[in-house]
């Protein structure tokens, strides 16, 4: 049995035994005045926001300067855990692409993060292979949206497009393999903005025999077809559904509407300001703070008391913000209605990737029997797993490499640091000077590397390599 089936239903099991805690913890989260009524009213506040919790199960989460951790916080963690075992199982070990220099590219890119967004996110990331939008813009229209979408202006029409839908998921199946099964059918746009989204879920569901997970907005405005959604979706085992609350007053909607058992295996996410989730520094959100810095000092505080940013000091004795980036896609990203597809990885978003991902390359197709055409050039550009002879060699630019006489430091984002020591790894540590010094080819490296240090190309191509596989070089 594959591990992240036993994980899922770990998750599960967990969600729903805890479903009213987990709806406590949702307005816990999101509302600064809960607490405070909470301790005015205990049993009055709990029947008022919809939360089928035992008076006494929370008690414990009013209790200041206690030296215990509340008994329903370690259950929380419970679903926590579980759930980034299911990532890890079912994302990051199982279901990889079958291309083997995909999966190279992939592996160099998650290796790039670490140094880039730090290791909290590259190993909660699910760094899925393939996102589908189904729409052309979004109707929602969030003002801190990371991704930052062009408003709503087409749909991808089911009806007439079943046939070339369903051709393009089939070749996209035949190239990822097994990563076929972490796609999801969103990106910028609200998944239900299209009125045949359960179609196309099924349709990836029968094509891979994973229904895709699902996040929306929306869950307040159409809630009869959203009820008939989760149901749809749990029949069909999808491991996971996210509703985006952006106000109170949208949550205390939503858990009106809904029972807490009904979205047990729904995660409601507090998008509202005052909530304790921190937002993306990217897209939108990012051109409010180039104009207002104190507003990403307000969600920098929000960060610095979560307890893996205060227990890790990759991020507690980092001034960077934490949260440059929300992308989940280490893979492809296709908009069906403009027939685009490109090819992304996270990074913290900066003037050149404003989004918070790198766009490596950019096509258009007009159908799918394009699609050949367009992997097989994305083999040859960037899905190798070795460097070629005019290929440029140079570190990222937001790496600082520190050249001392006893080692090389490379230096990333959140404290990450790759040592390269003088006198161990003396020709590693000429490698790294050479290329900090004068980046080239990586046939002018090699032929710099023996030159200078008498180091045989042999030795060159693999100590080049080891770097290049860390990750470190630009525009690989």
């Amino acid at each position: 049995m594959q591990e992240s089936i036993y994980h899922k239903h770990n998750l599960h099991q967990s969600m729903h035994s805890f479903a009213g805690l987990k709806r406590f913890f949702e307005r816990w989260s999101a509302d600064p005045g809960f607490k405070q009524a909470l301790m005015d009213n205990l049993a009055d506040t709990l029947e008022k926001n919809h939360i089928p919790v035992i008076p006494c199960e929370i008690e414990a989460m009013l209790v200041e300067n206690t030296d215990n951790i509340p008994e329903p916080v370690i259950k929380m963690w419970e679903v926590a855990f579980h759930k980034q075992e299911m990532v890890k199982s079912f994302y990051l070990t199982e279901n990889l692409p079958k291309d083997t220099g995909m999966l190279a590219w992939r592996n160099r890119q998650i290796a790039r993060q670490r140094f880039d967004l730090g290791p909290f996110f590259t190993s909660s990331n699910i760094h899925s292979s393939l996102a589908i939008e189904l729409s052309a813009g979004c109707s929602v229209g969030c003002w801190f949206c990371a991704l930052s979408p062009d408003t709503f202006k087409a749909y991808y029409d089911y009806t007439k497009q079943e046939k070339q839908w369903k051709s393009f998921i089939k070749n996209m199946h035949y190239f990822l393999g097994d990563a076929m099964k972490s796609t999801f059918l969103y990106w910028a746009t609200e998944p239900f903005d299209n009125p045949d989204y359960e179609n196309f879920c099924l349709d990836v569901y029968q094509e891979c025999g994973v229904f895709p997970p699902t996040t929306t907005a929306l869950a307040h405005k159409f809630p009869d077809r959203i009820r008939k959604f989760i149901k749809f979706s749990s029949q069909y085992q999808c491991w996971l559904n996210r509703f985006s609350l952006t106000s109170l007053g949208i949550m205390q909607k939503v858990h009106q509407e809904f029972t807490a058992e009904e979205l047990a295996e729904v995660e409601c996410l507090a998008l509202n300001k005052n909530a304790n989730f921190a937002f993306g520094n990217s897209g939108d959100f990012r051109k409010r703070v180039l104009k207002t810095p104190e507003l990403l000092a307000e969600q920098d505080a929000k960060l610095r008391k979560a307890p893996w940013h205060l227990s890790n000091p990759s991020y507690a004795d980092s001034e960077d913000y934490a949260n440059g980036s929300i992308c989940c896609v280490t893979g492809f990203l296709v908009n069906m209605v403009t027939q685009k597809i490109q090819l992304i990885s996270s990074t913290t978003a900066t003037d050149q990737w404003p989004l918070g991902y790198i766009i490596f390359s950019e096509e258009s197709f007009s159908s799918p029997s394009d699609l050949p055409g367009i992997l097989k050039k994305l083999q040859a550009s960037h899905f190798k797993e070795q460097l070629y002879a005019h290929d440029l060699i140079r570190f990222h630019p937001w790496l600082q490499i520190e050249i001392s006489q006893t080692a090389a430091l490379i230096h990333g984002r959140f404290k990450q640091t790759r040592a390269v020591s003088a006198a161990d790894e003396k020709d590693l540590y000429a490698i790294v000077r050479i290329i900090k010094e004068t980046p080239g080819t990586f046939t002018t490296i090699q032929e710099r590397s023996l030159q200078n240090f008498s180091i045989d190309k042999a030795l060159s191509y693999a100590l080049i390599h080891q770097l290049f596989n860390e990750g470190l070089f630009y525009g690989h």
